[in-house]
């Protein structure tokens, strides 16, 4: 009785050393088509990658699809046809109604982060490093990848915090789209080569607490999304001035609802603005 039990533990612990070891394999670095050309590829497992074990995929989602939905201010959630749901700049006054798997804060203005995020969160992505060195985050989720390209941050014109905010790129299902925030200067090559290729872009349009729109116009021109979903409303006419400059270059049209579902195949053939329904 003894033998017999000692072979089930040693089958038992060999399965599970053979389960880690196909676990291990999983842990492939995925790169979409707009990975950052500065990157390069990835030939090794990255310490920043995960994959989860299950999969449990939003019945209402269609296959390649994303379901992007305005929560408020800059806060936006982003669910893949496996299931992953984020939250961006996540914060305490529109946390959402579901709890996240990943949240991004891009950078510590009390709008843009949690002081205590739910503990449920699997991954919290700041945009800074506390520590005082440059935030970096490259994590594979299910069937997205979340990646950082940080960027400098004015403090209330008394200097510059450097690397204190982060722009979040999110890759799945082909389409790569670009978290802005707050963004306060222009970009340099090597930042958006580190972008790479870029879909779907989420603008700040206020016009004063993040950028002017002559800079966000320069911006957008740089990094060429063909869908801009702008966020930060705003504040004395702002929202108006930006409508009314970018009708001058691209479709801007207002969606019926909060929530879009994006793909390959319905992103515009030339660049649009797309407002979800909160303005």
């Amino acid at each position: 009785m003894i033998l017999g039990y000692l072979n089930k533990m040693t089958a038992l612990v060999a399965g599970t050393l053979l389960g880690l070891a196909f676990a291990a394999t999983e842990v492939t670095p995925v790169l979409a088509s707009c990975a950052g050309m500065a990157q390069g590829p990835l030939r090794k497992p990255h310490p920043y990658f995960m994959r989860s074990a299950a999969v449990d995929a939003v019945a209402s989602l269609p296959e390649n699809h994303l379901r992007i939905t305005f929560v408020g201010h800059s806060t936006f959630q982003i669910e893949t046809p496996e299931g992953a749901r984020i939250l961006t700049d996540y914060n305490d006054y529109v946390p959402g109604e579901r709890v996240p798997h990943i949240v991004t804060m891009n950078n510590s203005h009390d709008t843009h982060f949690s002081y205590a995020p739910d503990k449920r969160i699997l991954h919290v992505l700041r945009g800074w490093d506390p520590k005082g060195g440059v935030a970096k985050h490259n994590l594979k989720f299910r069937d997205i990848r979340v990646r950082n390209v940080a960027t400098n941050l004015m403090e209330n014109g008394d200097g510059t915090l450097r690397n204190g905010n982060s722009m979040f790129v999110f890759e799945a299902v082909g389409l790569c789209a670009v978290h802005i925030s707050h963004l306060h200067h222009y970009l340099s090559k090597n930042q958006l080569a580190s972008l790479g290729l870029i879909d779907i872009a989420f603008a700040p349009i206020d016009g004063m607490w993040t950028m002017s729109h002559d800079e966000l116009f320069r911006v957008l021109g740089d990094i060429k999304a063909r869908m801009v979903i702008p966020m930060h409303f705003g504040s004395m006419g702002g929202t108006e001035a930006f409508i009314a400059r970018a009708r001058d270059k691209w479709t801007v049209r207002r969606q019926d609802s909060d929530t879009i579902l994006v793909s390959l195949r319905n992103m515009p053939k030339s660049p649009e603005v797309v407002f979800l329904q909160g303005f």
